[in-house]
Protein backbone atom coordinates (compact mmCIF):
# COMPACT_ATOMS: atom_id res chain seq x y z
CA UNK A 1 0.00 0.00 0.00
CA UNK A 2 1.88 3.27 -1.01
CA UNK A 3 -0.87 6.22 -1.03
CA UNK A 4 -0.61 9.69 -0.40
CA UNK A 5 -2.38 12.98 -1.23
CA UNK A 6 -2.64 16.86 -0.28
CA UNK A 7 -5.03 19.54 -0.72
CA UNK A 8 -3.88 22.98 0.17
CA UNK A 9 -0.65 22.19 1.91
CA UNK A 10 -2.39 19.80 3.80
CA UNK A 11 -2.23 16.29 4.31
CA UNK A 12 -5.67 13.84 3.64
CA UNK A 13 -4.67 10.34 2.37
CA UNK A 14 -1.14 8.44 3.61
CA UNK A 15 -0.54 4.92 3.79
CA UNK A 16 2.34 3.27 3.55
CA UNK A 17 2.70 -0.33 4.19
CA UNK A 18 4.15 -3.94 3.10
CA UNK A 19 1.81 -6.70 4.93
CA UNK A 20 3.11 -10.29 4.53
CA UNK A 21 6.31 -10.75 2.57
CA UNK A 22 8.38 -13.60 1.41
CA UNK A 23 11.68 -14.03 -0.43
CA UNK A 24 13.25 -17.95 -1.08
CA UNK A 25 16.81 -17.90 0.01
CA UNK A 26 19.72 -17.89 -2.50
CA UNK A 27 20.97 -20.78 -1.87
CA UNK A 28 17.66 -22.94 -1.81
CA UNK A 29 15.24 -23.56 0.02
CA UNK A 30 11.54 -21.38 1.01
CA UNK A 31 10.53 -18.74 2.68
CA UNK A 32 7.12 -17.92 3.96
CA UNK A 33 4.55 -16.40 6.54
CA UNK A 34 1.31 -16.95 7.54
CA UNK A 35 -1.96 -15.16 9.63
CA UNK A 36 -0.81 -11.66 9.32
CA UNK A 37 -3.37 -9.31 10.51
CA UNK A 38 -4.02 -6.62 8.09
CA UNK A 39 -3.02 -3.03 9.92
CA UNK A 40 -1.76 0.33 8.58
CA UNK A 41 0.04 1.93 11.27
CA UNK A 42 0.44 5.49 11.34
CA UNK A 43 -2.36 5.54 8.34
CA UNK A 44 -4.51 9.07 7.61
CA UNK A 45 -7.83 8.80 5.81
CA UNK A 46 -7.07 4.54 5.15
CA UNK A 47 -8.45 1.82 7.33
CA UNK A 48 -8.12 -1.84 6.09
CA UNK A 49 -8.74 -5.24 7.67
CA UNK A 50 -8.62 -8.84 6.60
CA UNK A 51 -6.07 -11.31 6.98
CA UNK A 52 -2.54 -12.18 5.13
CA UNK A 53 -3.59 -16.12 4.96
CA UNK A 54 0.07 -16.96 3.45
CA UNK A 55 3.25 -15.72 1.63
CA UNK A 56 5.12 -18.29 0.47
CA UNK A 57 8.55 -18.55 -1.91
CA UNK A 58 10.46 -21.63 -2.82
CA UNK A 59 14.24 -22.02 -4.76
CA UNK A 60 15.09 -25.15 -6.15
CA UNK A 61 17.40 -26.70 -8.15
CA UNK A 62 15.13 -27.77 -10.64
CA UNK A 63 11.88 -25.50 -10.10
CA UNK A 64 11.27 -22.47 -7.83
CA UNK A 65 7.43 -21.21 -6.98
CA UNK A 66 5.87 -18.32 -5.09
CA UNK A 67 1.83 -17.76 -3.42
CA UNK A 68 0.13 -15.14 -2.09
CA UNK A 69 -3.44 -15.37 -0.48
CA UNK A 70 -5.64 -12.38 1.54
CA UNK A 71 -8.85 -13.18 3.27
CA UNK A 72 -11.93 -11.09 4.73
CA UNK A 73 -9.87 -7.76 2.66
CA UNK A 74 -12.01 -4.56 3.77
CA UNK A 75 -10.60 -1.61 2.24
CA UNK A 76 -11.58 2.19 2.77
CA UNK A 77 -10.70 5.95 2.39
CA UNK A 78 -11.73 8.99 3.01
CA UNK A 79 -14.69 7.00 5.08
CA UNK A 80 -15.96 5.26 1.68
CA UNK A 81 -15.68 1.58 1.18
CA UNK A 82 -13.08 1.36 -1.90
CA UNK A 83 -12.56 -2.61 -2.22
CA UNK A 84 -14.15 -6.06 -0.38
CA UNK A 85 -13.23 -9.36 -1.15
CA UNK A 86 -13.80 -12.49 0.78
CA UNK A 87 -10.65 -14.05 -0.80
CA UNK A 88 -8.24 -13.32 -3.18
CA UNK A 89 -5.16 -15.39 -4.36
CA UNK A 90 -1.88 -15.40 -6.58
CA UNK A 91 0.45 -18.31 -7.75
CA UNK A 92 3.35 -18.81 -9.74
CA UNK A 93 5.31 -21.73 -11.37
CA UNK A 94 8.79 -21.54 -13.03
CA UNK A 95 10.09 -25.06 -13.92
CA UNK A 96 13.53 -25.55 -15.29
CA UNK A 97 12.26 -27.56 -18.06
CA UNK A 98 8.52 -26.62 -19.27
CA UNK A 99 6.07 -23.83 -19.22
CA UNK A 100 6.10 -21.32 -16.35
CA UNK A 101 2.61 -20.56 -15.30
CA UNK A 102 0.85 -17.49 -13.22
CA UNK A 103 -2.81 -17.87 -11.81
CA UNK A 104 -4.73 -15.62 -9.97
CA UNK A 105 -8.27 -15.92 -8.11
CA UNK A 106 -10.92 -13.99 -6.41
CA UNK A 107 -13.77 -14.76 -4.57
CA UNK A 108 -16.42 -11.81 -3.42
CA UNK A 109 -14.37 -8.74 -4.97
CA UNK A 110 -16.12 -5.67 -5.10
CA UNK A 111 -15.45 -1.80 -5.67
CA UNK A 112 -17.68 0.17 -4.09
CA UNK A 113 -19.93 -2.19 -2.91
CA UNK A 114 -20.47 -3.50 -6.53
CA UNK A 115 -19.27 -6.87 -7.71
CA UNK A 116 -16.46 -6.91 -10.64
CA UNK A 117 -14.75 -9.70 -12.29
CA UNK A 118 -11.43 -8.55 -13.32
CA UNK A 119 -10.01 -10.20 -16.37
CA UNK A 120 -6.37 -10.56 -17.14
CA UNK A 121 -3.72 -8.24 -18.73
CA UNK A 122 -6.90 -5.47 -19.50
CA UNK A 123 -7.26 -1.96 -18.64
CA UNK A 124 -9.42 -3.84 -15.93
CA UNK A 125 -12.61 -1.86 -14.26
CA UNK A 126 -12.79 1.83 -13.50
CA UNK A 127 -15.48 3.40 -10.91
CA UNK A 128 -15.78 6.12 -8.81
CA UNK A 129 -17.45 7.60 -5.94
CA UNK A 130 -18.21 11.05 -3.90
CA UNK A 131 -16.38 11.90 -0.84
CA UNK A 132 -15.55 14.80 1.29
CA UNK A 133 -12.64 16.63 1.88
CA UNK A 134 -12.11 19.91 3.55
CA UNK A 135 -12.02 22.95 1.23
CA UNK A 136 -13.10 20.48 -2.03
CA UNK A 137 -16.30 20.76 -3.55
CA UNK A 138 -17.68 17.77 -6.00
CA UNK A 139 -14.43 16.07 -4.24
CA UNK A 140 -14.53 12.12 -6.40
CA UNK A 141 -12.15 9.23 -5.49
CA UNK A 142 -11.78 7.41 -8.49
CA UNK A 143 -10.13 3.78 -8.35
CA UNK A 144 -9.18 1.15 -11.20
CA UNK A 145 -8.55 -2.24 -10.46
CA UNK A 146 -6.73 -4.47 -13.14
CA UNK A 147 -5.35 -7.80 -12.64
CA UNK A 148 -2.13 -9.33 -14.16
CA UNK A 149 -0.90 -12.77 -15.17
CA UNK A 150 1.84 -12.99 -17.23
CA UNK A 151 4.45 -15.67 -18.63
CA UNK A 152 8.05 -15.26 -20.78
CA UNK A 153 10.86 -17.54 -21.53
CA UNK A 154 12.34 -16.64 -18.15
CA UNK A 155 10.13 -16.22 -15.28
CA UNK A 156 6.64 -15.12 -14.31
CA UNK A 157 4.50 -12.68 -12.43
CA UNK A 158 0.72 -13.31 -11.19
CA UNK A 159 -0.89 -9.52 -9.46
CA UNK A 160 -4.36 -10.13 -8.79
CA UNK A 161 -5.69 -7.01 -7.24
CA UNK A 162 -4.04 -3.93 -8.76
CA UNK A 163 -5.67 -0.59 -7.45
CA UNK A 164 -4.67 3.20 -8.81
CA UNK A 165 -6.67 5.88 -7.16
CA UNK A 166 -7.02 9.98 -8.21
CA UNK A 167 -8.56 12.42 -6.17
CA UNK A 168 -10.39 14.92 -8.15
CA UNK A 169 -12.68 17.76 -7.41
CA UNK A 170 -12.58 21.89 -7.68
CA UNK A 171 -11.18 23.70 -4.61
CA UNK A 172 -13.67 26.38 -3.50
CA UNK A 173 -12.56 29.92 -5.26
CA UNK A 174 -9.52 27.79 -6.84
CA UNK A 175 -8.44 25.62 -9.76
CA UNK A 176 -9.84 21.73 -10.39
CA UNK A 177 -8.24 18.85 -8.71
CA UNK A 178 -6.40 16.00 -10.16
CA UNK A 179 -4.09 14.48 -7.82
CA UNK A 180 -2.90 10.61 -8.52
CA UNK A 181 -3.09 8.97 -4.95
CA UNK A 182 -1.44 5.97 -5.21
CA UNK A 183 -1.56 2.24 -5.58
CA UNK A 184 -2.64 -0.74 -3.73
CA UNK A 185 -1.40 -4.24 -4.56
CA UNK A 186 -3.52 -7.42 -3.20
CA UNK A 187 -1.80 -10.92 -3.50
CA UNK A 188 1.39 -10.81 -5.53
CA UNK A 189 3.63 -13.30 -6.78
CA UNK A 190 7.05 -13.49 -8.58
CA UNK A 191 9.36 -16.46 -9.79
CA UNK A 192 12.18 -17.36 -12.13
CA UNK A 193 13.18 -20.31 -14.39
CA UNK A 194 16.17 -21.98 -12.41
CA UNK A 195 19.70 -21.99 -14.52
CA UNK A 196 20.15 -25.17 -16.13
CA UNK A 197 24.07 -26.44 -15.10
CA UNK A 198 26.48 -27.62 -17.77
CA UNK A 199 27.43 -31.20 -16.93
CA UNK A 200 31.36 -32.07 -16.45
CA UNK A 201 33.05 -33.56 -19.77
CA UNK A 202 35.14 -36.97 -18.55
CA UNK A 203 38.50 -35.57 -20.36
CA UNK A 204 39.65 -38.69 -22.67
CA UNK A 205 42.84 -39.87 -22.22
CA UNK A 206 45.36 -39.75 -25.22
CA UNK A 207 47.89 -42.47 -26.52
CA UNK A 208 51.67 -41.75 -26.13
CA UNK A 209 52.82 -42.10 -29.40
CA UNK A 210 55.86 -44.79 -29.73
CA UNK A 211 58.25 -44.13 -32.35
CA UNK A 212 59.90 -47.13 -34.48
CA UNK A 213 63.12 -47.66 -33.49
CA UNK A 214 65.27 -47.66 -36.89
CA UNK A 215 67.62 -50.96 -37.36
CA UNK A 216 71.31 -50.07 -38.25
CA UNK A 217 72.55 -51.07 -41.57
CA UNK A 218 76.15 -51.49 -42.29
CA UNK A 219 77.57 -50.19 -45.49
CA UNK A 220 79.21 -52.99 -47.68
CA UNK A 221 82.77 -52.77 -48.31
CA UNK A 222 84.35 -52.03 -51.95
CA UNK A 223 86.85 -54.59 -52.86
CA UNK A 224 90.61 -53.76 -52.73
CA UNK A 225 93.76 -54.56 -53.63
CA UNK A 226 94.77 -56.98 -57.08
CA UNK A 227 92.08 -58.15 -58.96
CA UNK A 228 94.08 -60.61 -60.60
CA UNK A 229 95.39 -62.14 -56.68
CA UNK A 230 92.61 -64.48 -55.47
CA UNK A 231 89.76 -63.19 -53.28
CA UNK A 232 90.74 -63.69 -49.67
CA UNK A 233 88.58 -65.53 -47.69
CA UNK A 234 85.57 -64.13 -46.65
CA UNK A 235 84.82 -63.54 -43.10
CA UNK A 236 81.32 -62.45 -41.21
CA UNK A 237 80.64 -59.02 -41.05
CA UNK A 238 79.81 -58.25 -37.39
CA UNK A 239 77.07 -55.67 -36.26
CA UNK A 240 79.71 -54.52 -33.71
CA UNK A 241 83.20 -54.14 -33.39
CA UNK A 242 86.12 -52.62 -31.24
CA UNK A 243 86.11 -49.04 -32.02
CA UNK A 244 82.53 -49.00 -33.78
CA UNK A 245 81.22 -48.84 -30.37
CA UNK A 246 80.27 -45.32 -30.25
CA UNK A 247 77.95 -45.92 -33.15
CA UNK A 248 76.17 -48.41 -31.00
CA UNK A 249 75.52 -45.70 -28.33
CA UNK A 250 74.45 -43.86 -31.21
CA UNK A 251 71.79 -45.77 -32.14
CA UNK A 252 70.71 -46.22 -28.30
CA UNK A 253 70.75 -42.93 -27.93
CA UNK A 254 67.90 -42.55 -31.27
CA UNK A 255 65.82 -44.80 -29.96
CA UNK A 256 65.09 -43.74 -26.79
CA UNK A 257 64.40 -40.19 -27.89
CA UNK A 258 60.55 -40.26 -27.76
CA UNK A 259 57.93 -37.36 -27.68
CA UNK A 260 55.04 -37.74 -24.71
CA UNK A 261 51.55 -35.56 -25.84
CA UNK A 262 49.39 -35.33 -22.67
CA UNK A 263 45.81 -33.46 -22.60
CA UNK A 264 43.89 -31.38 -20.60
CA UNK A 265 40.52 -30.33 -20.12
CA UNK A 266 38.61 -27.34 -18.48
CA UNK A 267 35.32 -26.87 -17.11
CA UNK A 268 33.25 -23.52 -16.99
CA UNK A 269 29.88 -24.26 -14.54
CA UNK A 270 27.32 -21.43 -14.48
CA UNK A 271 24.31 -20.49 -12.09
CA UNK A 272 22.02 -17.93 -11.17
CA UNK A 273 20.14 -16.71 -8.46
CA UNK A 274 16.10 -16.19 -8.67
CA UNK A 275 14.46 -14.39 -6.08
CA UNK A 276 10.81 -14.47 -5.35
CA UNK A 277 8.97 -12.53 -3.76
CA UNK A 278 5.65 -12.00 -2.56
Amino acid sequence: MDLSAAVLGTPVITADAVIGTATAPAGGGTDSDTALAITIPGALGVTATGTVVQVSATRGDTASSANAEIADLALSVLGTSVIDADVITAAVACPQVGAQTADTTFVGLELFGEPVDLLPNTPGVTASAAVTVPGVTDASLNVTLTNVETTTADGATAIAVQAALRLTGTIVGGPLLDIPVGSVILAEARCERPLQTTPTPTPTPTATPTQPTPSPTQPTAAPTGDPTQPAPTASPTLPVTGGSAANLWWFFGTGLALVVAGTTARLIVRRSRASIDS
